[in-house]
């Protein structure tokens, strides 16, 4: 008996203190519901009218969704990267074109694809420093995505 209950425990209670998603929860990008939670999230994020921790929390759960289930990056490269990128654009007012490329680099960093994490990274770096955002913390966070992307993808291939 007091094996089984502990065998049941050790199954149970990491899924109960987890903070990541359980992966029943993860679901392909294609799906508009989770698309419309990050748009969700951004305009939040733009609003400023909720904590940044709590704001930090929603963008990386939103990610984790977005993500393959075979290709889901750890949660803390995911939670340090939403962090990072939160705290840098509360309150920020962007417009539909910065708002726009941000969830598409977002979306794009969740999947396997063929472009580059280096053609990605910058393009998000663009957009960071447009909104004007300036470069020494635009730069922790394009590290921070940089690592989800590889987490991803895997590394881009080193020049021959």
């Amino acid at each position: 008996m007091r094996v089984a209950m502990v065998s049941a425990l050790s199954v149970l209670l990491p899924l109960i203190y987890s903070p990541r998603p359980a992966p029943a929860q993860s679901n392909p990008a294609s799906t508009p519901s989770v698309e419309q939670a990050l748009d969700s999230t951004l305009v939040m994020l733009k609003e400023g009218r909720a904590p940044q921790s709590h704001l930090s929390q929603e963008l990386a759960h939103v990610m984790m969704r977005l993500a393959e289930n075979n290709h889901q990056p750890p949660w803390p490269v995911v939670a340090s990267f939403a962090d990072k990128l939160t705290r840098d654009l509360i309150g920020r007012q962007l417009n539909n074109a910065q708002t726009t490329a941000m969830r598409e680099c977002i979306v794009e960093a969740m999947h396997r694809t063929g472009t580059s994490n280096a053609g990605l990274a910058s393009r998000l770096q663009q957009t960071l420093l447009g909104i004007g955002i300036d470069s020494s913390k635009t730069q922790l966070v394009i590290r921070a995505f940089i690592a989800v992307r590889e987490a991803v993808q895997g590394p881009d291939d080193s020049p021959s």
